[in-house]
């Protein structure tokens, strides 16, 4: 198991992939994915598909489509903080990689403890022009493998080139970080993986369902929902095993953080009192419906709504109001659906930063700041950037 580290975290500076999870609520201060702009007017079915829609596209990339693809997944370890590279550009370096493995059909929003895409990234040349005003160059090589989290294999390995020009070699880097992209040798490396780690399924099947039992055992249901979600289509048996296992083990990870979703129901209640918010959908879709914490959400649920269609009502028609409310819940509803999913993921890759880390030398670990909640943190960097489109169109190029 220790193999892990003397291929991964000595050669990709991996960790583990974390986010806000167990034991935790999910109700912190962190941009949320469900959208800050809420309408009230009454919108027809294609109207509120459009307006999904157009909450997706905000993106660069489409995070309810990584949680619930079928096909292979991966999580994603950027390089570990070291001079111009912080801790930010780290992390946008990540949901660069995202954006990478979503071009090349593959999901995961670091929920896979199994499988990764590693990265380091090593400086290359560093000048000043002799231009006036005279700008700072940067040169990069980012390093990328393909692992296998508990065997340690390797399954593919390319290198990426990366310039940046800027004012400072600081704001250099960050351009350096913005010109990212998918490249021939990425795409052919990431298909001859995503082969490797179906053939990995098809031929560990015994071993792949020992680590579940294991994990369902201890009562781990989170690491253990992570692992039959990770599964890839293609891997027939262990998705039909996968399958055969996801109802009980999604009840029982529901029943262990009831509690929590509960308290952040509650709060995104009382932070919207006078319109209906998807938060507070989302939070009742992760009870387990044949729960007290459910039968308790659909009182609170209906006291909630009756409140916000009661000052709804004072400004105008009861007839104009109901429809309008019923249109407005639709609508939440439906985006709660993507919200329940985000919320469900940080978990995850909570258990999943947990496991990776069994398979790490205690002295080969010594970021641990910087990867702890590393999945949350990626999490939230999708969000943020929509907010940076400004930064984007500096060059004409998309920013993640």
């Amino acid at each position: 198991m220790n193999k892990i580290l003397a291929i991964a975290v000595s050669a990709v500076l991996m960790a583990g992939a974390a986010a806000c999870g167990g034991g935790e609520s999910n109700n912190g201060s962190a941009k949320k994915f469900a959208p800050q702009d809420r309408t009230s007017s009454t919108m027809s079915d294609s109207e509120r598909q459009a307006a999904i829609a157009k909450k997706k596209s905000e993106l660069s990339i489409d995070p309810y489509a990584m949680m619930t693809s079928n096909d292979v997944k991966l999580s994603v370890l950027p390089p570990a903080p070291a001079g111009d590279i912080t801790e930010d550009l780290s992390e946008r370096i990540a949901v660069k990689m995202l954006q990478l493995i979503s071009a090349n059909g593959i999901g995961g929003l670091n929920t896979v403890p199994g499988f990764a895409l590693g990265a380091s990234i090593t400086p290359g040349d560093r000048k000043v022009t002799s231009t006036a005003p005279q700008k700072m160059v940067v040169n990069y090589t980012l390093s990328y493998k393909v692992l296998n989290m508990t065997t340690g294999d390797v399954y593919g390995s390319a290198e990426q080139e990366i310039t940046g020009v800027g004012g400072s070699f600081p704001e250099a880097t960050r351009n350096a970080v913005r010109s990212i992209e998918n490249s021939p040798a990425l795409q052919k490396m990431l298909s001859d993986a995503s082969d490797k780690i179906i053939n990995w399924f098809n031929e560990n099947l015994a071993s792949f369902k020992s680590d579940v039992d294991a994990a369902y055992g201890r009562g781990d249901y989170a690491l253990a929902l992570a692992l039959i979600e990770s599964v890839p289509q293609k891997a027939t048996a262990a998705f039909e095993y996968a399958q055969s296992r996801h109802e009980d083990i999604l009840g029982k990870f529901q029943k262990t953080v009831a509690a929590d979703e509960m308290t952040a129901m509650k709060q995104a209640m009382a932070a919207s009192p006078g319109e209906l918010s998807s938060d507070v959908y989302a939070h009742m879709q992760m009870l387990p419906k044949d729960s007290p914490e459910y039968a308790q959400a659909q009182k609170l649920i209906a006291d909630y709504e009756t409140g916000v269609f009661k000052a709804q009502a004072e400004k105008q028609s009861r007839e104009i109001a109901k429809a309008e409310a019923d249109a407005a819940r639709a609508h939440e509803v439906e985006l709660a659906t993507i919200e329940a999913e985000r919320l469900k993921a940080k978990y995850q890759a909570k258990a999943s930063e947990q496991a990776m880390r069994q398979h790490m030398r205690e002295q080969d670990d010594k970021k641990r700041g910087f990867w702890g909640n590393l999945g949350a943190r990626i999490i939230g960097a999708i969000d943020k950037s929509s907010d940076k489109a400004d930064e984007a169109n500096d060059d004409n190029k998309t920013y993640l």
